[in-house]
């Protein structure tokens, strides 16, 4: 009896052991890792032949973004006009038609009678350092018949730098798209990453499998999407930090005018030229600040608290109703039309509303301001603003205006750990500011910031505004973002 007990025991342990085996084998096959990866042999986003897609997907062959790694890589060459003959250094659009050849991955161009004279192995060109080429990655495919990231092999490169492209295709007016489709065609397919489809953690996966390579995140997008790609940097830990550049998508770009990257995107600039810009650009440390909203309950007692991050600026007060007026206003359904000059007019009329309406008058006699666990006596303001970086509100420097003979004053730096934080008047105030034609109330430097907000107001971080019932928040020190400056001089 005892043994005929202890044989069935086994067999039902040898079961669960076999089924638990099963279902994670069941599990490994159907999950989805975290780097998707765009199957470029199809879906290609053709604008004129939709009905024959099928077809033009396997006549038309794209770049690969995988190969065989035991075999030497040779150049991918599609049809070609307008550039200069790596051979004879004449042009390639000389007679009518596509007659001339263009490698996809070194960007070498050829004529047809002397293509026989260079080498067949593909060299990568003046980018190969950024890419990340066919062989090094290991794909497979899963149950759902999509591609997937498994490892990464770095090549026997010295100083490879692979780049990370990261856009929206439905940013800045969707030139996203624009530019998730010019940097496919000068780097790995594989390495350009829309983020409609996958979240920065996703993204950032790339970095872990790179290992100890050092790689580089170029993010084209808002303050927002800088912010939203460094904060999933920092909650990852990641190792060697990757370094980030920008392409600035966004209304106010703040951070991308500080660093050199300009204030707006220009649609007409060679995507080749940023790449030049990133590979001598200087490495910067930025501060990364934690801020902590600690809510009042109904009776005064506090609830459940928030963290944040901050890497240009907070602001509470009429300058942050002002964003959120304009943020619900793009989050309508009936805002059709977008464009940068549009979408500063509408910034215009929140403004001038607030003349009017004054909605954050008295501000003073609603919040508490701690500099440094130090009271400060405030005048009678609408807004507080606390900086990080000297740019806010699309390119004002703040802290600087009017600066000269002020020795009391210490300088502004995106690194040196502490804050700057100003008060402004009114509306009118931020308008005279925008022109030059006014100076901030400054209310010092401080290694930390308390605030006590004890009536309803609007508030916002890096320019993500939303509306803030009474609390507490404290802004301390975190530690640093690794950015890169442009030492290229640019015109926008």
């Amino acid at each position: 009896m005892l043994e005929d007990g202890y044989s069935t025991n086994v067999l039902c342990a040898l079961f669960t052991i076999f089924f638990i085996l099963m279902l994670n084998f069941f599990r490994y096959l159907v999950r989805e890792p975290h780097i998707h990866i765009r199957d470029v042999t199809k879906e290609h986003n053709w604008k004129s032949i939709r009905r024959e897609t099928k077809i033009a997907d396997k006549q038309l062959k794209c770049k690969l973004i995988t190969v065989n790694a035991n075999e030497p890589m040779k150049h991918h060459w599609i049809k070609a006009l307008n550039v200069i003959c790596e051979i004879c250094n004449e042009e390639c659009d000389v007679e009518p038609g596509l007659t001339d050849w263009w490698c996809c991955w070194c960007q070498k161009c050829v004529h047809d009678n002397c293509k026989s004279k260079l080498s067949k192995i593909c060299d990568f060109g003046k980018f190969k350092l950024m890419i990340i080429p066919p062989s090094s990655l290991n794909l497979r495919s899963t149950v759902r018949r999509r591609l997937y990231l498994c490892s990464v092999i770095p090549p026997n490169w010295p100083q490879w730098n692979p780049l990370i492209v990261v856009a929206n295709k439905r940013s800045g007016n969707n030139d996203g798209a624009e530019i998730l489709s010019l940097f496919r065609r000068l780097l790995n397919p594989a390495q350009v990453v829309d983020l409609s489809e996958r979240d920065p953690v996703a993204v950032l996966e790339w970095c872990r499998l790179l290992g100890k390579v050092t790689c580089t995140v170029l993010v084209a997008g808002g303050d927002g999407t800088i912010a939203w790609l460094l904060n999933a940097i920092h909650k990852l830990g990641l190792e060697p930090v990757p370094s980030v550049a920008v392409i600035p998508l966004g209304t106010g770009n703040d951070l991308s005018r500080v660093l050199g990257w300009g204030k707006e995107h220009d649609p007409d600039k060679d995507p080749a030229d940023i790449l030049h810009e990133i590979q001598k650009a200087q490495k910067v440390e930025l501060d990364r600040w934690t801020v902590i909203v600690k809510p009042y309950g109904g009776l005064g007692l506090r609830s459940s608290q928030q963290t944040f991050y901050m890497y240009n600026y907070l602001s509470v007060g009429v300058d942050a109703q002002v964003t959120l007026n304009f943020h619900r206003t793009r989050e309508s359904r009936f805002y059709f039309y977008s464009s940068r000059l549009f979408n500063k007019l509408l910034y215009l009329c929140f403004g001038m509303q607030q003349v009017v309406e004054r909605d954050c008058k008295d501000l003073d006699k609603n919040i508490e301001l701690y500099l440094d666990e130090e009271k400060v006596n405030l005048p009678s303001i609408e807004s507080i603003v606390i900086l990080n970086i000297p740019s806010w509100a699309a390119g004002v420097d703040l802290w600087n205006m009017g600066l000269e003979g002020h020795e009391e004053y210490g300088k502004q730096s995106i690194n040196d750990g502490k804050l700057e934080v100003v008060a402004l008047y009114s509306s009118f105030h931020m308008a005279q500011l925008q022109v030059g034609l006014s100076q901030p109330y400054r209310l010092g430097q401080a290694n930390s910031v308390k605030v006590k907000i004890i009536k309803p107001c609007a508030m916002q971080i890096d320019g993500e505004p939303w509306y803030q019932h009474p609390c507490e928040f404290n802004i301390r020190y975190c530690n640093k973002a690794v950015m890169l400056v442009n030492t290229v001089e640019r015109t926008i």
